[in-house]
Protein backbone atom coordinates (compact mmCIF):
# COMPACT_ATOMS: atom_id res chain seq x y z
CA UNK A 1 0.00 0.00 0.00
CA UNK A 2 2.66 2.35 0.94
CA UNK A 3 4.22 1.74 -2.64
CA UNK A 4 0.97 2.34 -4.37
CA UNK A 5 -0.19 5.22 -2.53
CA UNK A 6 2.76 7.27 -0.84
CA UNK A 7 2.21 9.33 1.93
CA UNK A 8 -1.41 7.29 1.83
CA UNK A 9 -0.40 5.71 4.85
CA UNK A 10 -0.26 7.10 8.87
CA UNK A 11 2.18 5.88 10.93
CA UNK A 12 2.38 6.80 14.67
CA UNK A 13 5.49 7.29 16.73
CA UNK A 14 5.84 8.96 20.55
CA UNK A 15 7.98 12.10 19.47
CA UNK A 16 10.55 12.77 17.66
CA UNK A 17 13.88 11.05 17.69
CA UNK A 18 12.15 8.68 19.93
CA UNK A 19 12.80 4.92 19.07
CA UNK A 20 9.93 3.90 17.19
CA UNK A 21 9.86 7.40 15.09
CA UNK A 22 13.91 6.67 14.13
CA UNK A 23 13.22 2.51 13.34
CA UNK A 24 10.00 3.72 10.87
CA UNK A 25 12.12 6.17 9.68
CA UNK A 26 14.81 3.74 8.80
CA UNK A 27 12.40 1.11 7.36
CA UNK A 28 10.96 3.46 5.29
CA UNK A 29 14.36 4.53 3.53
CA UNK A 30 15.08 0.90 3.22
CA UNK A 31 11.52 -0.48 1.81
CA UNK A 32 11.95 2.40 -0.45
CA UNK A 33 8.32 3.33 0.99
CA UNK A 34 7.11 6.91 1.89
CA UNK A 35 4.59 7.38 4.81
CA UNK A 36 2.86 10.35 7.08
CA UNK A 37 4.21 10.52 10.33
CA UNK A 38 2.35 11.33 13.14
CA UNK A 39 4.16 12.26 15.94
CA UNK A 40 2.63 11.77 19.80
CA UNK A 41 3.60 12.84 23.33
CA UNK A 42 4.11 8.81 24.09
CA UNK A 43 3.23 5.35 23.33
CA UNK A 44 -0.02 5.46 25.05
CA UNK A 45 -1.28 7.95 22.87
CA UNK A 46 0.02 6.20 19.61
CA UNK A 47 -2.30 3.00 20.65
CA UNK A 48 -4.98 4.91 21.04
CA UNK A 49 -4.97 5.90 17.40
CA UNK A 50 -3.38 2.86 16.15
CA UNK A 51 -6.92 1.20 17.91
CA UNK A 52 -9.40 3.30 16.54
CA UNK A 53 -8.12 3.71 12.75
CA UNK A 54 -6.22 7.43 12.73
CA UNK A 55 -2.72 5.62 11.82
CA UNK A 56 -2.50 2.72 10.44
CA UNK A 57 0.79 1.01 11.62
CA UNK A 58 3.39 1.81 14.53
CA UNK A 59 6.20 0.55 15.55
CA UNK A 60 6.00 0.22 19.21
CA UNK A 61 8.41 -1.77 22.18
CA UNK A 62 7.14 -5.14 22.82
CA UNK A 63 6.00 -4.32 26.67
CA UNK A 64 3.70 -1.59 25.19
CA UNK A 65 1.49 -3.85 22.50
CA UNK A 66 1.99 -7.84 23.79
CA UNK A 67 -1.30 -7.66 25.69
CA UNK A 68 -3.43 -5.93 22.96
CA UNK A 69 -1.55 -8.77 20.46
CA UNK A 70 -2.37 -11.65 23.05
CA UNK A 71 -5.70 -9.99 22.90
CA UNK A 72 -6.08 -9.47 19.40
CA UNK A 73 -6.47 -6.35 18.75
CA UNK A 74 -3.45 -5.41 16.75
CA UNK A 75 -2.01 -7.53 14.57
CA UNK A 76 1.78 -7.82 14.59
CA UNK A 77 3.43 -7.72 11.52
CA UNK A 78 7.02 -8.49 11.87
CA UNK A 79 9.40 -7.87 14.56
CA UNK A 80 11.99 -5.35 14.15
CA UNK A 81 15.15 -6.82 15.98
CA UNK A 82 17.83 -9.37 14.20
CA UNK A 83 16.44 -12.53 15.48
CA UNK A 84 12.82 -13.50 16.80
CA UNK A 85 11.92 -12.27 20.47
CA UNK A 86 11.29 -14.58 23.21
CA UNK A 87 7.92 -12.16 23.34
CA UNK A 88 6.36 -13.30 19.67
CA UNK A 89 8.67 -16.43 18.61
CA UNK A 90 6.53 -16.93 15.84
CA UNK A 91 6.38 -13.29 14.93
CA UNK A 92 9.22 -12.85 11.90
CA UNK A 93 11.90 -10.55 11.79
CA UNK A 94 11.39 -7.47 8.99
CA UNK A 95 14.59 -9.22 8.19
CA UNK A 96 13.61 -12.34 7.57
CA UNK A 97 9.90 -11.24 6.20
CA UNK A 98 11.20 -8.20 3.95
CA UNK A 99 14.69 -6.43 4.41
CA UNK A 100 17.47 -8.71 5.26
CA UNK A 101 19.53 -7.09 7.58
CA UNK A 102 17.23 -5.22 9.45
CA UNK A 103 17.82 -4.62 13.02
CA UNK A 104 16.16 -2.04 15.23
CA UNK A 105 15.83 -3.41 18.56
CA UNK A 106 15.71 -1.24 21.92
CA UNK A 107 18.87 -2.39 23.92
CA UNK A 108 19.81 -0.97 27.38
CA UNK A 109 23.47 -1.16 28.97
CA UNK A 110 25.33 -0.51 31.71
CA UNK A 111 28.26 2.60 31.47
CA UNK A 112 30.50 3.85 34.00
CA UNK A 113 31.76 7.10 34.43
CA UNK A 114 34.62 7.50 31.66
CA UNK A 115 37.96 7.39 33.79
CA UNK A 116 36.57 4.44 35.91
CA UNK A 117 39.72 2.02 36.41
CA UNK A 118 39.89 -0.74 34.36
CA UNK A 119 39.68 -3.12 37.14
CA UNK A 120 36.15 -1.77 38.30
CA UNK A 121 34.87 -1.63 35.06
CA UNK A 122 35.85 -5.68 34.74
CA UNK A 123 35.12 -6.30 37.91
CA UNK A 124 31.26 -4.88 36.96
CA UNK A 125 31.37 -6.46 33.64
CA UNK A 126 31.93 -10.06 35.41
CA UNK A 127 29.36 -9.19 37.80
CA UNK A 128 26.46 -7.73 35.44
CA UNK A 129 27.34 -10.84 32.87
CA UNK A 130 26.72 -13.41 36.46
CA UNK A 131 23.68 -11.80 36.75
CA UNK A 132 22.32 -12.55 32.94
CA UNK A 133 22.53 -16.11 34.16
CA UNK A 134 19.99 -15.77 36.52
CA UNK A 135 16.43 -18.11 35.66
CA UNK A 136 14.73 -15.43 37.96
CA UNK A 137 15.89 -12.35 36.14
CA UNK A 138 16.17 -14.21 32.47
CA UNK A 139 12.05 -15.11 33.20
CA UNK A 140 11.49 -11.52 34.15
CA UNK A 141 12.63 -10.00 31.27
CA UNK A 142 11.22 -12.64 28.91
CA UNK A 143 7.77 -11.34 30.21
CA UNK A 144 9.05 -7.99 29.04
CA UNK A 145 10.25 -9.01 25.90
CA UNK A 146 13.91 -8.47 26.70
CA UNK A 147 16.37 -10.89 25.48
CA UNK A 148 19.85 -10.10 27.30
CA UNK A 149 23.28 -10.73 25.56
CA UNK A 150 25.84 -9.50 28.02
CA UNK A 151 29.19 -9.39 26.56
CA UNK A 152 32.69 -7.41 27.18
CA UNK A 153 33.24 -3.74 27.68
CA UNK A 154 35.06 -3.41 24.83
CA UNK A 155 32.51 -5.49 21.97
CA UNK A 156 29.37 -2.71 24.07
CA UNK A 157 31.77 0.03 22.92
CA UNK A 158 32.26 -0.54 19.44
CA UNK A 159 28.33 -1.30 19.11
CA UNK A 160 27.66 2.20 20.81
CA UNK A 161 29.81 3.53 17.89
CA UNK A 162 28.38 1.77 15.53
CA UNK A 163 25.01 2.95 16.62
CA UNK A 164 26.07 6.22 16.20
CA UNK A 165 27.14 5.83 13.03
CA UNK A 166 23.99 4.29 11.69
CA UNK A 167 21.40 6.61 13.60
CA UNK A 168 23.47 9.56 12.14
CA UNK A 169 23.12 8.13 8.44
CA UNK A 170 19.36 7.74 9.37
CA UNK A 171 18.83 11.62 10.67
CA UNK A 172 21.01 12.55 7.70
CA UNK A 173 18.85 11.02 4.96
CA UNK A 174 15.65 12.28 7.26
CA UNK A 175 17.05 16.15 6.69
CA UNK A 176 17.83 15.68 3.31
CA UNK A 177 14.03 14.66 2.73
CA UNK A 178 12.69 17.88 3.69
CA UNK A 179 11.68 20.26 1.50
CA UNK A 180 14.56 22.71 0.81
CA UNK A 181 12.45 25.59 2.75
CA UNK A 182 11.85 23.41 5.85
CA UNK A 183 15.40 23.19 6.00
CA UNK A 184 16.13 27.17 5.70
CA UNK A 185 13.92 27.74 9.04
Amino acid sequence: MAKAKPDALFYGAAGIGSGPHMATELFTKEAGIKMTGVLYPGSAQTVTDLLAGRIQVMFAPATTVAGLMKDGKVKPLASTEAKRSSIAPDLPTIAEAAIPGFNTGIWYGALAPAGTPQPVVEKLNKAINEALKDPALLASFGKQGLDPLGGTPDAFAAFIKSENTRWAAVVQSMDQAKPADAQAK
